[in-house]
């Protein structure tokens, strides 16, 4: 019994420190690093791990892969509740370019998921600086927030992982029907 319970914990803090190291760009750790390093049973040990740290107001959350398979799936840590204004600077953003992504996720959006490279940044240079514009979207795209084929630009992996849009679109829309004046 005190063995099983000693090999629990041992796997449970294995999962955690791969889930917190970064390696290259994005966070997280692939389906198939998780079963090499953890067992065939990686799924039911972060299972418990999310349960362990949903006191501190995280958990362990899946990004499918492209190909829908669990080798390709990355597993991240995220919080539970969106992240308060000043959680989300400490994450390394500045106010700026999280004004940029909201807008550029919304846009999109509105755009049934794909928009161009040239629209968007044509459309945020109205309230933006073009210097501003321009590495905001370069920095969204190399960290997944963004997927950028061709001129082409969508929702990242890391957008669906990340963020609510659902909140996120129901936050936009509800400060722009205060601007809009009423038919009435």
């Amino acid at each position: 019994m005190e063995a099983d319970r000693a090999y629990l914990e041992r796997k449970l803090k294995r999962a955690f420190q791969l889930l917190i190291l970064q390696r290259g760009r994005n966070p997280g750790v692939k389906g198939w690093e998780l079963r090499r390093y953890i067992g065939k049973d990686f799924r039911k040990i972060l299972e418990i791990l999310s349960k362990e740290l949903s006191s501190f107001g995280l958990e362990v959350y899946e990004v499918k892969g492209p190909d829908n398979s669990e080798d390709s799936s990355r597993f991240i840590l995220r919080f539970r509740e969106p992240p308060t204004l000043y959680e989300a600077e400490m994450a390394g953003m500045r106010i700026d370019e999280l004004a940029v992504l909201a807008v550029t996720i919304a846009y999109i959006n509105a755009k049934q998921g794909r928009a161009s490279r040239k629209e968007m940044e044509r459309f945020l240079r109205e309230k933006f600086p073009k210097w501003r514009v321009e590495y905001s979207l370069d920095r969204f795209v190399k960290k997944g927030y963004l997927e950028q084929n061709e001129e082409l630009l969508q929702i990242g992996w890391r957008t669906r992982a990340e963020i609510d849009e659902r909140t996120l679109l129901t936050l936009v829309l509800s400060g722009v029907s205060e601007k809009v004046p009423s038919s009435k």
